[in-house]
């Protein structure tokens, strides 16, 4: 937790008040985790490493195909 707003005494993160003044601590909110995307049970990275490994010979052949 941060320091107290009125005294700049440090204070543990399970206080609510300042052990020093009984100044009211002010609460830090926490950021919501985010969800991994997720498609067909699998997340979305290994799709897309799927798709690229199957595309992956199709694209080695159109470009060393002999031209004429």
């Amino acid at each position: 937790m941060a320091d107290c707003t009125n005294c700049g005494t440090w204070n543990p993160d399970d206080k609510d008040v300042c052990w020093r003044c009984q100044t009211k601590l002010p609460r830090i909110e926490e950021k919501p985790k985010r969800k991994p995307r997720v498609l067909f049970g699998l997340p979305a990275w290994t799709w897309i490493i799927v798709v690229l490994l199957f595309l992956a010979p199709m694209f080695s052949q159109c470009l060393s195909a002999p031209a004429g």
